[in-house]
């Protein structure tokens, strides 16, 4: 019992000190933008139009996500664009985005991380 409040106490008195602040979102997605300059990129499929997408697709959950450009993520998938997320209610994910389906599968993955 003492060690629950003494966690619960510590938990309260941790706060954010300059130069860092509380985020106003719940998770950030990184599109990658190298993807699409690469050789063995995607033919017809940009960044931009993977960011909208996801956007479009996420509705009001994107609020409470960021969605940005990066530069590369490591993954480097051929005839793809990778996507990196994180978000405070759920692991890392990685996915290679070839098509509309794969937008819709990662957009469906991030309004419930717990599938």
């Amino acid at each position: 019992m003492m060690k629950e409040k003494e966690a619960a106490s510590s938990a309260e008195k941790v706060s954010l000190h300059p130069p860092f602040e509380k985020a106003k979102f719940d998770g950030l997605v990184l599109v990658c933008g190298e993807c699409q300059k690469r050789s063995s990129g995607p033919s017809k499929l940009t960044a931009k139009d993977v960011r909208r997408e996801l956007k479009s697709t996420l509705g009001k959950e994107r609020f409470r996500l960021r969605i940005a450009q990066s530069s590369c993520l490591g993954l480097c998938p051929k005839k793809s664009i990778a996507v990196a997320a994180a978000a405070s209610n759920a692991p890392p994910m990685l996915a290679s985005v070839r098509d509309d389906a794969d937008i819709a599968a990662v957009a469906a993955r991030l309004s419930n991380p717990s599938s």
